[in-house]
C-alpha cells in the first residue's frame, strides 16, 4: 500500500461513516472503496450520473452541453466513468464550471493502474478541483474487461438519477441505465435521430419508459432549481450579461447582436469568445450564436 500512501488513497469500508449512503442501498454493494480526492462529494444529495458512447458525435457533444450544462453551472456534480467520449466530456464540463465530479474506475485508482492511460491528467484535474476518483479495486489492479460492468453498478448506485446521452444498440451505457432501474433510481435519455446508430439505445430507453431530456430546463426542473440558477452561478461581466440577454436557442447573427447590444464588432467578438469559454453560448456556424444555458 505504499502507492496508496504516496498518492493519498483512502480506503473506506462499508461500515465507515464516509461510505456513501445511496450506495448501501444497491444489490451487491462493494465492501469497500478506494478514493483519491474529496470523499464528501460521494454523499452529495444531487449526484447525477451522465454516461454515453465512447465515440461521441459532434451532435452528441452539443446535446450534452445543451441539456446538462445548466445544472452543472448551478452546482450539480456529475459522476461518470473517465472513459473516452461522453464520460470524459461530462467530467470536463464540471471542470469548466468549477463543479465537483466523480470518476469511477474499472481498475486501481493509482497512477500506475489508471485506465485509460490518456486520462491520467484528467483524473488529476478532477482530484485537484474538489472531485474524486474512486474504485472498488485495490491499487495495483489492472482494468480488466469484466470489471467495467461491475463498475457501472457503482456509477448507478451513487447517483439519484442516470442520464444516457448517446448509446448504440449494445452500448455499455445501457447496462448502467438497467442497473439504475434495478436500484430504483430515475433514468433519463436524450433522444436522437432514428437513423443515427448512436441514438438506437437512447431512443429505445425512452420507448421503454425512460424520461426524455430535451433541454437544460428539463434537468433544472428535475433538480428543482430555478431557471436562472445556472446563469447566476456563472461570473459574467456587465457586457457579457448584456450579450447573454439577447441570446436564445434560436441562432442570432453577430451583426444582429451588434445592433441589439450597441457593442462594436471587436468588443462583441471578444465577449462572445468569453461567453463560449464559459459555456453560455455556442457558435453554430455562419457567424451565428445560440444560448446554451
Amino acid at each position: 500500500m505504499n502507492n496508496g500512501v504516496a498518492e493519498d488513497i483512502r480506503h473506506i469500508t462499508d461500515d465507515s461513516e464516509y461510505y456513501p449512503p445511496l450506495l448501501r442501498e444497491i444489490a451487491k454493494a462493494p465492501d469497500s472503496l478506494y478514493v483519491r480526492g474529496n470523499v464528501s462529494v460521494l454523499a452529495h444529495e444531487r449526484l447525477f450520473a451522465v454516461v454515453g458512447s465512447r465515440k461521441a458525435s459532434p451532435g452528441g457533444r452539443r446535446a450534452l452541453r445543451h441539456v446538462v450544462q445548466p445544472v452543472v453551472a448551478a452546482g450539480v456534480p456529475l459522476i461518470s466513468g473517465l472513459a473516452f467520449g461522453i464520460d470524459s466530456l461530462a467530467h470536463k464540463l464540471c471542470l469548466d464550471h468549477n463543479t465537483p465530479t466523480v470518476a469511477v474506475l474499472g481498475g486501481g485508482v493509482d497512477d500506475a493502474s489508471m485506465y485509460p492511460r490518456r486520462h491520467i491528467s484528467l483524473a488529476h484535474q478532477i482530484i485537484e478541483s474538489g472531485g474524486a476518483v474512486i474504485s472498488e479495486y485495490t491499487p495495483g489492479t489492472p482494468a480488466l474487461p469484466h470489471h467495467f460492468l461491475a463498475r457501472n453498478r457503482i456509477i448507478a448506485g451513487l447517483a439519484i438519477a442516470t442520464l444516457v446521452v448517446q448509446a448504440a444498440d449494445r452500448s455499455g451505457s445501457l447496462s448502467t441505465a438497467r442497473l439504475a432501474l434495478e436500484a430504483n433510481r430515475d433514468v433519463m435519455a436524450i433522444p436522437g435521430d432514428v437513423t443515427d446508430p448512436l441514438a438506437i439505445g437512447t431512443n429505445r430507453l425512452i420507448q421503454q419508459g425512460a424520461e426524455p431530456a430535451l433541454s437544460g430546463a428539463d434537468l433544472l426542473a428535475y433538480f428543482q432549481l430555478a431557471p436562472g440558477a445556472a446563469v447566476a452561478a456563472i461570473d459574467l461581466s456587465p457586457n457579457q450579461q448584456l450579450v447573454a440577454q439577447h441570446l436564445s436557442t434560436t441562432p442570432h447573427h453577430i451583426d444582429e447582436l451588434a445592433d441589439k447590444t450597441g457593442l462594436s464588432a471587436a468588443a462583441l467578438a471578444t465577449e462572445l469568445t468569453q461567453l463560449e469559454l464559459k459555456g453560455v453560448t455556442e457558435n453554430v456556424g455562419g457567424a451565428k450564436y445560440v444560448r446554451t444555458t
